[in-house]
């Protein structure tokens, strides 16, 4: 079983969204926390423990993830974030993730980047 992490990243790699430019996994590198000119989605670990508890034991695992995506400053005109959140939301409720929680967008104070999270989570028998 891949780590939940990698699962999405999977997933995102298999949709190939023209509008996202690199994804991270668990931390972005030194040299990227600057870059405004591209999208990137960092992809962070939020769960992993035993679920599906039964004889005193699990039979599974729950899982989450966050999932962080950083615009770069100038974003085409006809391209709305909106509509490729809900995109991407579906494509992830369609293998099995729950979307949890999709916070509101906001703006980095270092680089003026829009932001966007979104935790999602899946339990998955082992």
């Amino acid at each position: 079983m891949l780590l939940p992490v990698s699962q999405v990243a999977s997933l995102v790699d298999f949709l190939d969204l023209t509008w996202l430019d690199k994804v991270y996994l668990n931390a972005i590198p030194k040299e990227d926390l600057k870059n405004t000119t591209s999208t990137v989605m960092l992809l962070q670990e939020t769960d992993s423990s035993p679920a599906y508890l039964a004889n005193s034991t699990f039979k599974g695992l729950a899982m989450g993830v966050e999932i962080q995506i950083f615009y770069k400053v100038d974003l085409a005109d006809d391209f709305n974030p909106l509509e490729a959140e809900i995109a991407l939301m579906k494509s992830l409720k369609a293998v099995g993730w729950l979307i949890v929680s999709s916070q509101h967008h906001t703006t980095d104070p270092d680089t003026d980047q829009v932001t966007k999270t979104i935790y999602v989570a899946k339990n998955e028998i082992i």
